[in-house]
């Protein structure tokens, strides 16, 4: 009996063990799933229903059971456009506001009123410091890269002109300025205690039909 109750909580413990040292892969492989879904569910008024959160601050870390919760509502999680930088592999649905499971998911929102390819268009994510997930391939980002935006119906191209770090506090970093087009990401540093930020000058406005073909990967 208490060779079999050892082997059984031997077991245990060796379970919990690879789970927890196998964390970060099973994140990365559900989040990418939930992404690659997500992507395809567009729909901008059922994306825009709901308790919508626009505040940064409330943003914490990514843990499994904030991805486990953003699978079980996956389904009801529509896209409001998408957005990839192909030179760093990367391509994400936009989702409205920036809650636990939309940004489990992809990109949120950081503002309420935005309208892609005008003023400061302002976009988070997480790092997982992974170089494959949600905002972690933007460690890789460089000056001079393009990024495009759609709502499946136009492409918004921008080129990176800007890669720096701030501080949490700095949210003026997503303001509108005048006369101006910008895309910004805002997505943690590699520990989480600052903010990194990539900035885009806004280039070209073109139907999603003429856009490049490696702007996006959309299944038809």
């Amino acid at each position: 009996m208490k060779r079999k109750l050892s082997l059984t909580i031997g077991i245990l413990l060796l379970v919990v063990g690879i789970a927890l040292v196998f964390n970060k892969q099973i994140m990365g492989f559900v989040v990418t799933h939930m992404t690659e879904q997500s992507i395809n569910q567009f729909d901008e008024t059922k994306a825009k229903n709901g308790d919508v959160n626009f505040d940064f601050e409330d943003v914490k870390d990514l843990s499994i059971q904030d991805v486990l919760k953003a699978q079980m509502n996956a389904k009801d999680v529509h896209s409001i456009g998408a957005i990839s930088v192909p030179d760093v592999k990367m391509q994400l649905p936009i989702l409205y506001g920036i809650s636990n499971t939309n940004l489990a998911i992809g990109a949120g929102t950081l503002k309420k009123d935005m309208e892609l390819g005008k003023g400061n268009y302002a976009l988070a994510g997480h790092n997982m410091n992974n170089d494959k997930t949600l905002f972690s391939p933007l460690t890789k980002a460089k000056k001079g890269m393009l990024m495009y935006t759609t709502d499946f119906k136009k492409v918004y191209t921008y080129k990176i002109t800007d890669i720096f770090i701030i501080q949490p506090t700095q949210v003026e970093v997503i303001n509108d300025h005048p006369k101006k087009r910008e895309l910004t990401l805002v997505t943690c540093n590699y520990d989480g205690s600052k903010r990194m930020i990539v900035k885009g000058e806004w280039v070209e406005t073109m139907s999603i039909d003429d856009a490049p073909k490696d702007a996006f990967n959309l299944k038809k």
